[in-house]
């Protein structure tokens, strides 16, 4: 027996700071994920562009680009394969949110969670206004009446709050439960750094 999917009305948008928290396990767990890879291309000759330069334009004179495109690509598997199953990420696991469509109200199809998934390292990657696109992308989500990121917007995506009204304030369960993850995911990767460092 199925049930049909529960509509958008009835389903409460994720809170901002849920959305970050998500955001940031999600952020972490990445960065552990391919910290790893870093150390050795330290040997590798480096541009000598300028620091804010490079920040920039981080392709330009980088001997290590294919590198990072790899790894770009890999991070973009990782949403992109978890929301079209889904609909959620690890770090949405934890903060009980999920992506859907805000068409149907069922997980993003395979094709609008690629295009959310591709949002983020596209705009990263446009010379010298990519830092600037990701800031639009990001702060959209304070203008948009349904609590929308630009990236939400284009895929044609919502997220939503799985533990509908039960949390209350900063003090939720889930709240403290990602806070929790979030200080073990930074223990474990200052652990790890400190580890590559000896």
């Amino acid at each position: 027996m199925t049930t049909a999917p529960q509509a958008l009305t009835t389903r409460t948008l994720a809170a901002r700071r849920h959305r970050f928290a998500a955001s940031l396990i999600d952020g972490l767990i990445c960065f552990i994920a391919v910290s790893p890879v870093y150390p050795l291309l330290e040997d590798v000759e480096v541009s000598d562009e300028s620091v804010l330069i490079s920040y920039l334009n981080p392709y330009a004179g980088n001997p290590n680009w294919p590198v990072e495109v790899a790894i770009t690509v890999l991070l973009a598997a990782y949403f992109w394969v978890q929301h079209a199953l889904w609909g959620q990420t690890l770090g949405k696991r934890l903060c009980r949110l999920k992506v859907v469509s805000s068409a149907t109200g069922e997980p993003p199809s395979l094709r609008h969670a690629g295009i959310r998934a591709l949002i983020y390292p596209v705009m990263t990657s446009v010379p010298y206004i990519g830092m600037l696109l990701n800031l639009v992308d990001m702060l959209w989500i304070f203008g948009d009446s349904k609590r929308r990121c630009l990236h939400d917007v284009i895929a044609k995506t919502v997220v939503v709050d799985l533990s509908g009204s039960n949390r209350k304030g900063l003090g939720g369960s889930g709240f403290l439960f990602s806070l929790g993850i979030v200080i073990a995911l930074f223990a474990a990767l200052v652990l790890i750094s400190v580890l590559v460092a000896l």
